[in-house]
């Protein structure tokens, strides 16, 4: 039925209120200083002649470095000496303020009667540093523009990538910037904690529906920085797959360090909160699941979080039950569901309870009323509440033999017709129009 709907929703309310738990953006705003060629090697090797060849030199914080291969050349035979070249040189890495970080530099080398270098350039030529330049400036549309247009001619670049990546992250497009960073094998230093949280945000959005992918992303995650942050995504991606224990084990260690820190948001607590009261419901943890619900009572005493989440977990079990046939228990579970204090759980789970038993061998069709009037107590124009009570009340007026009951029964059962009509449920139309035409309406 299309209302059971609400049970995924509600389900998924502590996915979108997770959004609230991630930290503020990673702060890219310390002076770049691209690598530098500090002096320039030999080579042994004779040149075909006049030409040009670019070369891609990875180099890394501590002065190393290697040959990453040739952008592009005007002669092949001058490659040979290029390489020779590149491989004797020694340059400066590239900083972000103070930090030596890992960077890569363009070496153009023109030959001819003798070998020209040609000027220091920006970590990976005048394009990249361009990019970076607008990222500094705050224009991320033009920075995203600049990176994508160098990528396609050079697809693999990682700089370029991660460029690409910030500047989709600082746009708050969390699914391009990790789509981006993910093709980048090492992440430098500088990004690191902008691909974490474009990860760890991803997979909480991920969670519910791409449940594998979403793990995948909260581990990369929490390898690049294992923050608070990054401990609450992969709590719930664990959870989205059904790792329970895992899933509590780092979502209360997540909690530990968040509830420590005075600066953090109550909303960022009732994530963690509730996503650990499922975690525990699911592991039959009943003392911890009520040590939850009460904290988050108090966490937000005008909502209503975690009788949410307790009654869609007993809803859901009770659904699971009646399709496995077992009456009995779903009866328990959809009043679990009922007493645990929404109101539009409670009315599910009422109507629900009135079907369980229109279902069994032999009916207690005032039990039916009585459980679709509970459900019209908080919803008097509910549909599916109003086609219960009226097969409640035409099955007592069977019994009885009380045509006044019966004629109750199919102005109940036009009612919810007509509602049902209105709601564009023509599934639930065609079960009410049967039952009339069995009445004799």
């Amino acid at each position: 039925m299309k209302r059971l709907r609400l049970v995924a929703a509600i389900l998924a309310l502590a996915v979108v209120s997770a959004m609230g738990a991630l930290p503020a953006r990673a702060q890219y705003a310390n002076e770049f200083y691209p690598a530098k060629l500090i002096k320039q090697g030999k080579t042994t090797t004779p040149w075909a002649g006049p030409g040009l060849v670019v070369l891609q030199v990875e180099i890394f914080p501590n002065g190393t470095f290697r040959v990453v291969k040739v952008i592009r050349t005007t002669n092949k035979g001058d490659v040979t000496a290029a390489l020779e070249i590149a491989k004797t040189s020694i340059y400066r890495p590239a900083q972000r303020g103070n930090k030596p970080i890992q960077a890569f530099y363009d070496y153009t080398l023109k030959f001819g009667k003798r070998v020209v270098r040609s000027g220091d350039q920006l970590a990976t030529g005048g394009e990249l540093g361009h990019v970076d330049a607008l990222i500094h400036a705050g224009e991320y549309a033009d920075a995203k523009q600049a990176a994508g247009a160098y990528l396609l001619a050079h697809p693999d670049d990682a700089l370029a990538l991660q460029y690409l990546a910030i500047a989709d992250y600082f746009t708050s497009d969390y699914q391009s910037a990790a789509q981006a960073f993910d093709k980048v094998t090492t992440i430098g230093a500088p990004f690191k904690e902008a691909a974490a949280q474009s990860f760890a945000a991803v997979s909480v959005q991920q969670a519910g529906s791409h449940p594998n992918q979403s793990l995948l992303y909260a581990q990369k995650a929490y390898a690049l920085d294992s923050s608070p942050n990054s401990l609450y995504a992969l709590g719930v991606a664990q959870f989205g797959v059904k790792q329970y224990a895992e899933s509590i084990a780092s979502l209360e260690k997540a909690r530990g360090i968040l509830f420590a820190q005075k600066s953090t948001p109550t909303a960022t607590k009732v994530a963690v909160d509730s996503h650990l009261l499922q975690a525990y419901l699911q592991t039959g943890d009943t003392a911890k699941s009520n040590a939850m619900l009460a904290e988050l009572k108090t966490l937000d005493p005008t909502g209503n979080p975690g009788a949410q989440f307790v009654g869609a977990f007993y809803l859901q079990q009770g659904v699971a039950a009646v399709k496995e046939h077992k009456p009995a228990v779903a009866l328990a579970a959809l009043k679990k569901a009922a007493a645990a204090g929404d109101p539009k759980i409670s009315e599910i789970a009422y109507t629900q309870a009135a079907f369980v038993i229109v279902q069994s061998k032999k009916p207690d069709y005032n039990r039916v009323r009585s459980y679709a009037k509970k459900a019209l107590a908080i919803d008097p124009n509910d549909p599916q509440a109003l086609f219960a009570r009226g097969i409640g009340e035409a099955g007592v007026g069977v019994v009885y033999h009380r045509a006044d009951l019966t004629d109750r029964a199919k102005a109940t059962l036009k009612k919810a017709l007509k509602l049902a009509k209105a709601g564009n449920d023509a599934s639930l139309v065609l079960q009410i129009q049967n039952f009339l035409k069995h009445l004799g309406s």
